[in-house]
């Protein structure tokens, strides 16, 4: 009988900690910028100063497909926060659709962009 009563209290946490993550996810939001960098250090420079952005939690910023792709805490940020904040470091931040941004990244996928520069 303990037994039992041990695995209901694990599956019930189980529950409450799925269903917390999963409404976490659901209060973020993603924008997608087409810019205009150049080197691997354009890149760095606003990988470094985006990651500290008030709400984000994940980016990829890659400066051969010059895109820009933000995932922010919906309340903490916005969309226009996340383009003035890439605009304040000098760069262009053109909003583009998710799947604008699945479009120019295709030819991408599985090349690391970080190395190199001028």
């Amino acid at each position: 009988m303990k037994q039992l009563v041990i695995i209901l209290i694990v599956a019930v946490f189980a529950g409450f900690t799925t269903t917390n993550a999963n409404a976490q996810k659901k209060n973020t939001e993603v924008v997608c910028f087409k810019s205009n960098m150049d080197c691997a250090n354009c890149q760095t420079k606003l990988t470094e100063y985006l990651k500290y952005e008030k709400g984000v939690k994940a980016l990829k910023v890659d400066h051969v497909a010059n895109t820009i792709k933000v995932e922010y805490k919906a309340g903490k940020n916005s969309t226009e926060g996340v383009a003035k904040a890439i605009k304040k470091k000098g760069y262009e931040a053109n909003e583009i659709t998710v799947e604008e941004y699945d479009k120019i990244m295709a030819p991408h996928k599985g090349h690391d962009h970080s190395k190199g520069g001028h």
